[in-house]
């Protein structure tokens, strides 16, 4: 029989999107979040999608994001192999 998953599990990621989105909208909305105490560590994020074979914007595969994923955000050149095939 089908489990429906919860919504909680599915949203998740939206909601974060969102925020991070929200966040590097404008200079006012950054400030906002600065003021909450939120820390958006893109970087963090994008290992975590990377690591884990989620979708990633072409930019953070290759050139100046890629090489400073590799060096601050966790991820080795093995993890970027799952996106060459």
């Amino acid at each position: 029989m089908y489990k429906p998953k919860s919504i909680g599990s599915l949203t998740s990621g939206q909601v974060w999107d969102a925020h991070v989105a929200k966040a590097a909208s404008s200079p006012i909305h950054a400030r906002e979040y600065k003021k909450s105490n939120y820390v958006l560590d893109t970087d963090k994020v994008m290992g975590d999608r990377i690591r884990n074979g989620e979708p990633v914007g072409q930019n953070y595969l290759s050139g100046k994001q890629k090489e400073r994923l590799l060096k601050y955000g966790n991820v080795t050149e093995e993890d970027f192999a799952k996106y060459t095939k």
